[in-house]
């Protein structure tokens, strides 16, 4: 006769899993789901930032390649960049909505800024919307750009919030007058 010697164990032919282990594995799939949305969010952001800011750059050196032929910045003030209405392009006469008739064209389709993830900190035209803003300043000689960013970018002083561009770079928070 045998002895038992306690609970009775399962074998490895009767197959199946308990309740216990499907909790077990159907909790790490959750984890390791929350942790890859979290990380792709992360890096979304900080891809719209990056184009943000290869945009302000884009524009910046068209504006420079605009005062190497004018002797001047073109007129604005807190006109949203890439609005279709007044801004959609850069050419000899300004920003304007239509270059087909301007002898230089600096840049055919100037980009508006991506909306998604921003707050709203940095808005400027009529109606009021989030864009980047230019402004000419002292009598053409200079100009201010604002652009709202949603991460900080140590590495070149910006951060998340409102920053500006002049002719001499980038800076964060609003620029001194």
């Amino acid at each position: 006769m045998k002895k038992n010697k306690g609970p009775a164990r399962r074998s490895f032919s009767e197959g199946g899993f308990t309740l216990v282990e499907l909790l077990v594995v159907v909790a790490i799939i959750a984890l390791v789901a929350t942790f890859a949305a979290v990380a792709v969010n992360s890096a979304r952001s900080k891809q719209r930032d990056a184009t943000r800011l290869a945009n302000v750059r884009l524009i910046q050196s068209a504006l420079e390649d605009s005062f190497n032929e004018t002797n001047t910045y073109p007129n604005g003030d807190l006109l949203p960049l890439g609005d279709a209405s007044q801004s959609i392009c850069l050419g000899s006469s300004g920003f304007s909505a239509d270059c087909s008739a301007e002898d230089s064209v600096f840049l055919r389709v100037v980009s508006e800024t991506y909306e998604d993830g921003l707050e709203g900190i940095v808005s400027c035209g009529e109606p009021a919307r989030r864009a980047f803003c230019y402004s000419v300043q002292d009598e053409g000689d200079s100009y201010v750009i604002y652009f709202e960013l949603e991460n900080a970018f140590t590495p070149v002083g910006l951060q998340a919030g409102v920053n500006c561009a002049t002719p001499d770079g980038m800076e964060a928070g609003t620029c001194a007058d």
